[in-house]
């Protein structure tokens, strides 16, 4: 047999942490504990044994990225997913016999109780071919994490008998879920995942062999790099990008160099050496410059990378100024390349840095530049940008040049392009709770 490699010994992992909280019949809820980096790796997981092809537990996955907005009507959304995807899939049911029907919704019923009730019912309808229901909650937002909280409890102390469980995943840097588990141990059982994605990606790297080449060196180095970065070994990061860079200027592969600088600048500014930083994104320029009078179709865009780098670095270390004269130097260049989302930034984040510098005309002007590149673009794209921040930044801005009056106005400019309901409902860096 095969030795597995990297990914799939992780994944064997997860299957093996599942495994045993399955096997506890007072367990009802898996607080998988993960670090960002081991987001993926959960959901790969649970997207293999979604599907019935490839998954080895003798257990029914579903997962739910609904957002959790109203605690009320958050049972429902699920219980509502519930059924579109089994209406979708319902073809393929047909040949495992009888199709499920969901229970209706009984009068009075709680968003939970109605969505708890469709589990049990999907779960008793597929009995003979699984041992549990697992729905698998990943809320694409989370509008307020007490409330959360308290439905899980809910759905916890609700859940009758051990075939239907749970599975939520917990930020191991901030563990909001901590209060929840130890409110109700034993029916919440906390795993911290312990993947170590970072040698994950070593060891990909030297399982994937050509160490004796300089694609294969190179590739190995970044990926070093990488992983010293994750642990905040900023030394090691700088050594193995000295190798990185000069291997890559040697082969002439001026991309690859661009990269390399990338890992060390935001390194370097994870431990606020802002100035170190800014050398390296200046560097990442210089090669992405060489890169495009090369012909290398990606220099151009790889240069305007760059600046957005040294711009972050600047805005970081409050060098607001100068931070905006770069954001509008770049701005052409994000228009040469015909990228309005680049563009609306440059100009958005040019306007907040003036902002920041208390220079209002220059702020303005800046954000009504970037206004009107987001007017140019099609409505979905607009629903991608960061056009309502600058919405904010600019009824602001309205406000301190010319008082509530005008601010109105511009509200109500905002309002017809973006809608009643405008406001972001998130922070952003040049947002208004940046």
């Amino acid at each position: 047999m095969a030795r597995k490699n990297a990914v799939e010994r992780r994944l064997e992992l997860l299957h093996d942490q599942w495994t045993e909280f399955a096997q506890q019949p007072e367990a009802r809820l898996l607080r998988w504990v993960v670090e960002p980096d081991e987001v993926r790796m959960v959901e790969a997981f649970v997207r293999k044994e979604e599907d019935e092809r490839t998954g080895e537990c003798p257990d029914l996955f579903m997962r739910f990225d609904e957002p959790f907005e109203d605690a009320e009507r958050y049972g429902h959304s699920l219980r509502e997913a519930m059924v579109k995807r089994l209406e979708e899939s319902r073809a393929g049911l047909e040949k495992e016999g009888a199709v499920w029907q969901c229970p209706p919704v009984v009068e009075r019923d709680t968003g939970l109780e109605s969505f708890l009730r469709a589990c049990g019912s999907l779960r008793h309808h597929y009995e003979g071919v699984c041992e549990h229901l697992v729905a698998v909650l990943v809320p694409a937002r989370v509008e307020e994490a007490n409330a959360w909280r308290k439905w899980l409890g809910g759905a916890v102390q609700q859940l009758q008998g051990p075939h239907v469980r749970l599975v939520v995943l917990d930020d191991a840097r901030t563990r909001e879920l901590e209060p929840l588990a130890k409110d109700l141990p034993g029916k919440i059982v906390t795993v911290a995942a312990r993947l170590d994605m970072a040698r994950a990606m070593e060891e990909l790297s030297q399982e994937a062999g050509h160490l004796d080449t300089p694609g294969g060196r190179f590739r190995d180095l970044l990926v070093r790099m990488s992983t010293a970065a994750t642990k905040g070994d900023v030394g090691k990061v700088e050594r193995l990008g000295e190798q990185a860079v000069a291997l890559a200027r040697e082969q002439g592969w001026h991309p690859l160099a661009v990269a390399a600088h990338f890992v060390v600048g935001g390194a370097l500014l994870g431990t606020k050496r802002h100035q170190e930083a800014l050398a390296h994104y200046q560097k990442a320029e210089d090669a992405a410059t060489e890169a495009q009078s090369q012909g290398d179709t990606q220099g151009a865009i790889l240069r305007l990378k760059s600046r957005m780098g040294r711009g972050c670095v600047q805005v970081t270390a409050e060098q607001y100024p100068q931070a905006a004269v770069l954001y509008e130097e770049s701005a052409p260049l994000a228009c040469e390349l015909k990228d309005a989302l680049m563009e609306l930034e440059c100009w958005r984040m040019a306007s907040w840095c003036w902002e920041m510098s208390k220079e209002w005309e220059q702020a303005w002007a800046c954000g009504r530049r970037a206004w009107e590149v987001g007017l140019g673009m099609e409505a979905r794209a607009r629903a991608g940008s960061t056009l309502p921040f600058l919405g904010e930044a600019l009824v602001r801005l309205s406000q301190q040049r010319q008082g509530e009056s005008t601010a109105r106005q511009m509200e109500s400019e905002v309002v017809s392009v973006l809608g009643e309901d405008w406001r972001p409902k998130t922070s952003a860096v040049g947002g208004q709770h940046a």
